[in-house]
């Protein structure tokens, strides 16, 4: 299995055209799922999952296309970078986003019909019909692992933080609480009282 740096060369060289386009540099501006991510981390993210997931199932005589499933992944949500997209409701996001990011991978990067598919119908199962090809599959799934580890990692750090935040206060009451030892003989005592009678 290659290792990450190679993986994403090889994402870098299969998507140049779209990862160094005005396009995807408004991609980069836009938050996505966590307050540190956006929309182009997302892309390439999703794009190394992507070529990783197509490179094993060709290992094992699974035909992918590698180059259109990496294409799809980085394109697969730049329909956000579109203002009346991005400033709708979250849960109409989901919905809209689809069409919009298959029309510019279309018009602006000349996608063919498997990347379109794939863009289309990434959001399956919370929206749109399911993908029609091997890449469309891969979409999805590297797409999902994405984002629930990027929410993941969020979650890690924001648990992480609010104990920090709260040790401080857990010392200082620890502080007020009698030692072990002392509640042991009051406890001997209290008990020897009940025996004496």
């Amino acid at each position: 299995m290659a290792v990450r740096g190679e993986i994403r060369k090889d994402v870098m060289l299969m998507g140049e055209d779209i990862v160094s386009s005005e396009r995807f540099d408004k991609a980069r501006l836009l938050r996505h799922h966590t307050e540190e991510g956006n929309v182009a981390s997302h892309s390439i993210s999703t794009a190394e999952y992507a070529l990783r997931m197509s490179r094993w199932l060709n290992r094992y005589g699974i035909k992918v296309n590698e180059v259109d499933a990496v294409r799809a992944s980085l394109l697969h949500d730049l329909g956000m970078t579109e203002d009346e997209i991005f400033e709708s409701k979250s849960s109409h996001k989901a919905y809209l986003h689809p069409e919009e990011s298959t029309r510019i991978a279309f018009k602006e990067y000349d996608a063919n019909v498997r990347q379109l598919d794939a863009v289309l119908h990434h959001m399956w199962p919370v929206a749109g019909k399911a993908p029609h090809s091997s890449e469309g599959w891969i979409l999805v799934a590297a797409d999902k692992v994405t984002s629930i580890n990027e929410v993941r990692k969020r979650a890690q750090h924001m648990i992480r933080d609010s104990v920090e935040e709260k040790r401080p206060k857990a010392r200082a009451l620890k502080q007020k609480l009698p030692s072990k030892r002392s509640v042991k003989v009051k406890l001997k005592k209290f008990s020897g009282s009940f025996s004496s009678h």
